[in-house]
């Protein structure tokens, strides 16, 4: 007997549950409301029994100079007594096979531990490669003030932000752009945690948006922030440290993954080679690579040698020097960048 897409959302709820035990139902409130859809949901079943189950989230990214289409594996988890049979393998490889035909060019993950991190890199596991960073930075006042700028904690959150939100996210090279009910989920999330969601605007034009937490250590820690010009986050930051009683604030920015004190974040690997390199190549047209790509057990079609020139992709017979996975080519071109990845309700 099939399932109802009802039923598969409450046993995949339930599943969440036992997998992921620490979160509350508040927060499974959100992401079921907000996140979860019946089309991006990946189950295996025993009978009418879910069992383990995944889901790949659509997102748009900022990408060399174009915007791609790229997919997000969240809440993949297996019931104890299923596990160690291949099952979240097989969610992941199912995922990149939706993706690929959808036209993806990249996927992503957050691993929960260096363990899964480990787990991950693995062609059998989806052969994801450490792919992007993020450095903590201390925030602190300068003593410089705008009278002209107004900070509010808005009770009411309008559409109006998140269309600043989106304007200036387009304005960065390399990010994962939010959707309207990613926005408002990364919103409800501080809320339910009892952080603060700030709104900097001069006059009624928005000139600048912050939220975040006071994280168990008590640090301030924001979550995301945009601001039109530097000087907004300046007030941001006074009036936390004012609103908290605190000399600092934090943030844990995107960064290149050689910058000092960068610390591992997302991993990535690349659904659709030849797109991935004409991607490239659009904002690069003399860029040249000879390069290989093996371990593929996902998406076999990306498997062989490749040479960039002229601006074209070729397929070639001739084995390169250079062999790599699908998670390497990924960690290669965007490893080096500092690639903003926030609100994806890991934290």
């Amino acid at each position: 007997m099939l399932l109802t897409p009802e039923e598969l959302k409450q046993q995949t709820r339930e599943l969440w549950r036992t997998c992921f035990p620490t979160d509350s139902e508040e927060f499974l409130d959100i992401y079921f409301e907000d996140k979860y859809t019946d089309s991006s949901n990946i189950t295996r079943h025993e009978g009418t029994q879910v069992v383990a189950a995944g889901q790949l989230l659509p997102y748009s990214m900022n990408f060399y100079g174009s915007t791609v289409h790229t997919g997000y594996f969240s809440g993949v988890g297996t019931l104890p007594e299923y596990r160690g049979r291949g099952l979240a393998s097989q969610i992941v490889c199912e995922g990149h096979r939706r993706l690929y035909e959808q036209g993806g060019v990249l996927s992503f993950l957050i691993p929960g531990n260096e363990e899964l991190r480990h787990f991950y890199e693995r062609p059998q596991h989806g052969a994801f490669w450490t792919s992007t960073f993020r450095a903590e930075v201390e925030l602190t006042p300068t003593g410089k003030e705008d009278t002209h700028i107004v900070i509010e904690e808005p009770e009411e959150w309008g559409e109006n932000l998140y269309v600043y939100y989106q304007q200036r996210c387009r304005t960065y090279p390399f990010i994962f752009k939010s959707s309207l009910n990613d926005f408002f989920a990364s919103l409800e999330t501080c809320d339910l945690e009892e952080g603060f969601v700030l709104v900097a605007r001069n006059k009624a034009r928005i000139v600048g948006l912050c939220w975040g937490v006071r994280e168990s250590d008590g640090r301030v820690m924001l979550r995301d922030i945009v601001v039109s010009d530097h000087r907004v986050q300046n007030l941001f930051v006074t009036h936390l440290c004012r609103k908290y009683a605190v000399d600092h604030v934090y943030d844990r920015g995107a960064c290149a993954g050689a910058i000092k004190g960068a610390q591992p974040y997302a991993m990535a690997r690349v659904v659709n080679v030849v797109k991935f390199f004409k991607t490239i190549l659009l904002q690069h047209p003399g860029f040249e690579l000879s390069i290989g790509i093996d371990g593929d057990l996902d998406v076999p079609e990306n498997n062989g040698y490749y040479m960039l020139r002229g601006g074209e992709v070729f397929i070639v017979e001739e084995r390169p020097s250079q062999i790599i996975t699908p998670g390497g080519l990924a960690a290669m071109f965007l490893g080096s960048q500092p690639v903003i990845v926030r609100n994806m309700l890991d934290e």
